[in-house]
């Protein structure tokens, strides 16, 4: 990798620790087996540290952000299933700043078509106010999570309770809420709904991902560079078993300690395509119905659904199969010999 010059140092008097978090960051993004999770979090890991520079926040609290970062990147590329997972996520805008960005893209307002729409729209009411409604498509999104009983579980995103704000007829006084009282409940509810939405993706990753998942578009996991040799100064010949007996007592064995928040996994075809195939779970499949006029959305299953239906060839002749099976299912019931079939060998006549 090319070198990499920063303006200036991160809130450090010695720029070769941030240049060399920086450049270890960058090297773990290409190794990432997930081809739009590897130009994601290099763009992401960029723009986090040219953030950095202009950020009031302190030095340990930037070199530990930027450890953890490099840690979940190490992690992920070593098999760890939950930082792998954690990435896809993020790469694909079911958590972080891309789910925001996809989300004020479904949101973006539609150009009004004639003077018709233009007076539609100034005759609506202010945001928040009363007979302020939602989006269309934001409504229709939500109550499509809502059916869909795999987000709950899956905890990604908090799970959507109502489709209507809270808004009590009385206050505790008895009398009617006041204005300001019903806008604020409706700004609270119309955030918190946006929190638990999953957006659809754009149809050129769409595309992508299902791809992966079918197999048609090929993926290898990247070769990292191998991490140099642990050198040991001391001299296996004078090492004393007893010595080290009692001097630093009775040592365990082989323990599970290191993998207590996982194991690591190898990166395998079946792996990435369980992985995937969860992913695809949560992004929904944006679709327009031209009889309703509106849009709705179709979730894809966390595991592979099997087959129930089979194609047939509707130019083959299968009176032949059939009827040999109707002759035979004949016999069994009356428990007569099978007659003999026109394919059958006859022996020849005297």
């Amino acid at each position: 990798m090319a070198s990499v010059r920063l303006s200036r140092p991160l809130h450090t008097p010695d720029p070769t620790l941030w240049r060399s978090l920086y450049r270890a960051t960058l090297r773990e993004c290409t190794y990432l087996p997930d081809p739009i999770a590897r130009g994601y979090m290099r763009e992401h890991v960029v723009h986090r540290y040219r953030r950095s520079q202009k950020s009031h926040r302190s030095d340990l609290e930037l070199a530990r952000s930027a450890r953890q970062g490099l840690s979940v990147l190490q992690r992920a590329n070593q098999g760890y299933q939950r930082p792998l997972e954690r990435v896809l996520h993020m790469s694909y805008g079911r958590i972080g700043k891309r789910r925001h960005e996809l989300l004020a893209e479904l949101m973006k307002p539609q150009v009004p078509r004639d003077t018709e729409a233009v007076k539609e729209l100034i005759a609506q009411p202010i945001q928040f106010e009363d007979g302020w409604e939602p989006p269309e498509v934001i409504m229709s999104l939500a109550k499509s999570q809502i059916r869909n009983g795999f987000l709950s579980s899956s905890r990604v995103r908090p799970a959507l309770k109502n489709l209507r704000p809270p808004i009590p007829e009385t206050n505790s006084w008895g009398k009617p809420v006041p204005r300001v009282r019903r806008v604020n409940i409706r700004k609270k509810w119309y955030g918190n709904m946006l929190e638990t939405l999953l957006p659809p993706l754009p149809s050129s990753q769409l595309h992508i991902l299902d791809g992966l998942i079918l197999g048609t578009v090929a993926w290898a996991p990247r070769r990292t560079r191998p991490a140099d040799p642990l050198t040991f100064n001391g001299n296996d010949e004078d090492h004393d078993p007893l010595l080290d007996f009692l001097t630093r007592g009775p040592q365990k064995g082989h323990t599970f300690r290191e993998w207590s928040s996982g194991r690591p996994h190898e990166i395998t075809d079946r792996f990435m395509r369980r992985l995937w195939r969860r992913v695809s779970s949560l992004v929904p499949r944006r679709q327009y119905s031209v009889t309703a006029n509106k849009w709705s959305f179709i979730w894809d299953t966390p595991k592979a659904m099997p087959q129930l239906a089979f194609e047939v060839d509707t130019t083959a002749n299968l009176d032949h199969v059939f009827g040999q099976s109707e002759v035979k299912s004949r016999a069994r019931n009356t428990g007569k010999p099978e007659a003999p079939t026109e394919t059958s060998s006859q022996e020849p006549k005297a």
